[in-house]
């Protein structure tokens, strides 16, 4: 068995892998959220200033574990198509597991070393006024009792305005004397993160073990590209991330999450439809390519306006480059997690604008159609797929009522008002052509139907 990744066996790791240098000793940052992703973005970009980060989970503590019994390090293997380059990140200085240390995470919060909490906790938290948002709001109220210097809150989570979403979810769990005080103290920006960061797998483990000759329970893998655009809005001191900081991310946010997060949408269902394990093995369909770069460009890149000096198409054609990269094994399951609450921003809200400028909406009409065969459970093999959603009852409720007809599908999905908004839904076209997409599937398979576009 071998040692163990820590501060004692850090000078043990090749010279071929990097390593931190001196390692922050407080922390100066609070991140809700111990998952992946974090771990392969934002806490890299903070591995690269003298701040360190205090990680908390809200519930299941099986990596703040790992990472404590490491001292925190743990390796990130960037995975090019020539294989991987490795380095071992040290601005984890702290664990938290929230559940059952509750008090401890407020008094985090609350605390005047404390000057930003990062989020990253998916899309359905910000839902749940007794998770996260409810411990900000308590944490607020301690930090306003004690007249607590200033506190920024950035949300990393693929949402819309998501600095906006987070004030939404926790305002109202305030008092008005806290609300007052959080108007001039607290600050919520919004930000953009771009990185694919695959769930971490025995091979992710095994090649960290292999580059460092140490076990690394909290290994983690991610692509070469990375991005972090940042609205500059603190309202106290933040590290010196090598991000862009800017006044509208807006525009950032759209074309992310309407190409990069809206194909990555689409070929997950049609993926696992087909019954291939990993987006870049979906992208290699027949005819897939093909299918993206008429997505883009006929149906995203006239939604919406992108940032100054970007080109919609371009950005596209980068992201289908990313996702082919055979390094990453991004898994189509894993992608089609939480349809419910990540459709509304990678797919409805380009059907509405395009509706709106009377554009076509043929083929952006195949992701929703796939996203409802999906949903019934089946591959075109009859191989069970599991529907991870928070509204999973009611998204099958729907179709089992629903009956087989294609048509009767697609009206019980669009009639679901928590995730289909009422424009969108009353679309004539979108519903023929989800309709006809439907058939096709049901008849030939994602496949097929992809092969003979």
């Amino acid at each position: 068995m071998k040692p163990v990744l820590s501060q004692k066996t850090l000078g043990s790791v090749p010279g071929t892998v990097r390593v931190p240098g001196t390692r922050p000793t407080r922390p100066g940052m609070l991140h809700i959220g111990a998952g992946a992703f974090h771990r392969a973005h934002q806490a890299v970009y903070t591995d690269d200033t003298d701040w360190g980060i205090t990680i908390a989970a809200p519930r299941s503590r099986e990596v703040i574990d790992a990472l404590a019994a490491q001292d925190g390090l743990y390796t990130v293997a960037t995975l090019g198509p020539d294989g991987a380059d490795l380095r071992v990140v040290g601005a984890i200085v702290d664990t938290l597991h929230i559940a059952t240390e509750t008090e401890r995470a407020l008094d985090l919060i609350a605390s005047e070393d404390t000057h930003v909490v990062t989020l990253t906790i998916t899309e359905k938290a910000y839902r749940d006024p007794e998770g996260v948002p409810g411990l900000l709001a308590r944490g607020l109220a301690r930090r306003a009792e004690r007249s607590g210097a200033p506190l920024t809150i950035l949300c990393c989570d693929n949402l819309p305005d998501n600095g906006e979403t987070t004030r939404d979810a926790v305002e109202p769990l305030l008092d008005d004397a806290v609300r007052a005080w959080a108007a001039e103290h607290v600050a919520f920006p919004s930000s953009m993160v771009d990185r694919i960061v695959p769930a971490s797998t025995r091979a992710t483990y095994d090649r960290a073990a292999e580059a460092l000759g140490l076990a690394d329970a909290a290994a983690v893998e991610a692509e070469p590209f990375t991005q972090w655009v940042i609205e500059d809005r603190f309202a106290g001191p933040r590290p010196d991330w090598n991000a862009t900081f800017t006044d509208d991310v807006a525009g950032w946010e759209r074309l992310k999450l309407r190409t990069l997060n809206g194909v990555h949408s689409t070929f997950a269902y049609l993926g696992a439809l087909a019954g291939v394990e990993t987006i870049s093995e979906a992208l290699a369909l027949p005819g897939a390519r093909g299918f993206a770069e008429r997505l883009i460009a006929e149906q995203i890149a006239p939604s919406f306006t992108p940032p100054d000096g970007r080109s919609t198409v371009a950005y596209g054609q980068e992201v289908l480059e990313r996702f082919a990269n055979p390094g990453i094994r991004h898994r189509c399951i894993q992608i089609a997690m939480d349809g419910s609450q990540k459709l509304p921003q990678r797919l409805f809200a380009t059907i509405a604008d395009l509706a709106a400028a009377g554009e076509r909406i043929d083929h952006i009409a195949l992701p929703l159609a796939a996203w409802i065969r999906f949903c019934a459970g089946r591959a075109d093999d009859g191989a069970e797929l599991p529907l991870d959603d928070p509204l999973a009852p009611v998204l099958r409720e729907s179709l089992a009522a629903a009956g087989e007809r294609p048509a009767a599908r697609v009206e019980a999905i669009l009639g679901i008002r928590q995730v289909v908004p009422e424009p969108v839904a009353s679309n004539r076209e979108l519903r023929l052509a989800a309709t006809a997409w439907l058939s096709d599937l049901d008849r030939h398979g994602a496949a097929v139907t992809l092969e003979h576009l």
